[in-house]
C-alpha cells in the first residue's frame, strides 16, 4: 500500500509542477517564448504571395 501512497504523491506533485510551469510562462507577456523566436526567419510580410486556387 505504501507505492500507492508514494504513486499518488509523485503523480500530484507533477501535476503541481506542471501547472506552475504552465502559468508562469503563460504571465510572460513581453517575452516570447522559444518556438516563436525559432520561426522568426520565416516571418517575411509581403514576401510571399498567397496561392491563387482558381484554374
Amino acid at each position: 500500500m505504501e507505492v500507492f501512497a508514494v504513486t499518488i504523491f509523485m503523480s500530484l506533485a507533477f501535476a503541481l509542477l506542471f501547472a506552475v510551469l504552465f502559468f508562469a510562462e503563460r504571465s510572460q507577456r513581453q517575452r516570447r517564448s522559444m518556438e516563436q523566436i525559432s520561426l522568426l526567419p520565416l516571418d517575411i510580410e509581403g514576401a510571399a504571395s498567397p496561392v491563387n486556387q482558381d484554374n
